[in-house]
């Protein structure tokens, strides 16, 4: 009877030690299952956050990964000033000036501290990186005469600088001084008016010269010897 009794708590023992082993078995297959199922429900929101970029965003994903942050080395600034050019023409329009600012600041480092990568027949961008620092930081409540100091400098490095960058610093500089007209309504005292006309004279727009100098007579009763000023610069 004694046996039979151990024999059979043995049996108990075994079947809770086997039902255990199978419970742990399917609870294993069930956190494996949930793990994975937890795996292809990222992918898939990732996939989706993907496939809800725009064109314009992918890029400049991709473009700010290629971005050496930490190293300031010549080699490195002249890739980032590539790639700062790249989201300039390819990533979205909102950020256009954000991405143009980068590369000009960088432009401007690299003429003044990477002296080496400046070949004797490239001065135009020793001159683009000394206009480009005179230029500061933009920030939106400039007034009329900031955006007209910095459409002159644009237009000197339209002028000056190299000839592949001149269109694009010509179109800064009509930008400039649009800005400048809108705030200032085209009220200009005598001193801003001759450096609007001095700069679209430089941007070879001659009628926006003139109409600029024609306002300026109707608005005012200017000296006569402003008026010969103007005429000498609109006339050259």
């Amino acid at each position: 009877m004694a046996n039979r009794t151990v024999g059979f708590s043995r049996f108990k023992v075994w079947t809770v030690f086997i039902i255990l082993f199978i419970c742990g078995a399917f609870v294993g297959v069930g956190i494996a299952n949930w793990g994975h199922s937890l795996k292809l429900k990222t992918d898939a929101e990732q996939q989706k956050g993907a496939e809800e970029l725009t064109s314009c965003q992918a890029i400049e994903r991709v473009l700010l990964e290629q971005v050496n942050h930490n190293d300031n080395s010549c080699s490195d600034n002249k890739y980032d000033l590539e790639t700062y050019k790249k989201l300039v023409a390819y990533g979205c329009p909102e950020n256009r000036e954000k991405f143009l600012q980068a590369a000009q600041n960088l432009n401007a480092v690299i003429a003044v501290t990477c002296t080496e990568y400046v070949p004797a027949d490239k001065t135009c961008l020793q001159i683009e990186g000394h206009l480009n620092s005179k230029l500061g930081s933009y920030y939106v409540e400039m007034s009329a005469d900031e955006h007209i100091e910095r459409a002159k400098i644009y237009a000197v490095m339209a002028e000056r600088g190299c000839p592949e960058n001149s269109a694009k610093y010509t179109e800064l500089a009509k930008k400039e001084l649009e800005v400048a007209r809108g705030i200032s309504d085209d009220k200009f005292n005598e001193g801003e008016t001759i450096e609007v006309v001095e700069t679209y004279k430089r941007l070879k727009m001659q009628q926006d010269a003139e109409e600029i100098f024609n306002k300026a007579k109707k608005l005012t009763n200017p000296a006569i010897d402003f008026i010969m000023q103007v005429e000498k610069i609109i006339n050259e």
